[in-house]
């Protein structure tokens, strides 16, 4: 038999989801769900790791403490994010300011798609490969089912629509260094289910 197709898709937290082929199995990999949902314990970078990841609360607050933002003091910038005990998306009073770069253990400086190739695709998918639920849907796409991956930083066009693809290296290797849009955990979790590493598109 045959591997089923994986695609990955967007939605929106209060709107419309893509379109989807039909007969496929869903997956929604964001927070957006119950707390006590093991799809968001195993796939969401909100999601607490026991013993904390790094010195964080969560994977999504250790990425986000590697950006260097205007005006921001680094060493405040990381302290807070230590302190946390919930999972958050941006530091306090933030919003607008320019993103000069990230830095993380090695102090390298890194631009938006070296640090998405570098930190943030590897070690999430260290995280999460060997968890209950990615085996339970790599298992489904392995008999032989399809699978559409939800998450809110999915594919979108120029304009900011949702969009579903069928993945495959090359919409990877392509969607990665794409800076229009995010490259979210869906896209790490859907080429993990297809058998694909992030050595092979990083």
């Amino acid at each position: 038999m045959s591997n089923g197709k994986v695609y990955i898709a967007s939605k929106k937290m209060r709107g419309p989801w893509a379109p989807r082929p039909e007969g496929v199995v869903i997956l929604d990999v964001t927070s957006a769900q119950s707390k006590t949902s093991n799809r968001r314990r195993d796939f969401s970078p909100m999601s607490p790791i026991e013993g904390g990841y790094k010195g964080f609360y969560c994977f999504e607050n250790y990425w986000q403490s590697g950006k260097l933002i205007e005006g921001v003091d680094r060493g405040k910038h990381i302290s807070w994010w230590k302190k946390q005990t919930k999972g958050k998306r941006r530091y306090p009073k933030s919003r607008g300011k320019r993103v000069f770069c990230a830095l993380f253990g090695d102090g390298v400086p890194l631009d938006y798609v070296e640090s998405r190739k570098k930190i943030y695709v590897p070690e999430y998918y260290e995280l999460m490969h060997g968890t209950e639920s990615f085996l339970e849907f790599k298992t489904l796409v392995e008999s032989g089912n399809d699978v559409v991956v939800y998450d809110f930083d999915g594919p979108r066009s120029i304009d900011g629509g949702n969009e579903c693809h069928e993945v495959s290296l090359d919409l990877l290797k392509k969607k990665i260094c794409e800076t229009h849009c995010p490259f979210g955990q869906g896209y790490v979790v859907a080429a993990g289910l297809l058998g694909i590493t992030p050595d092979q598109y990083c």
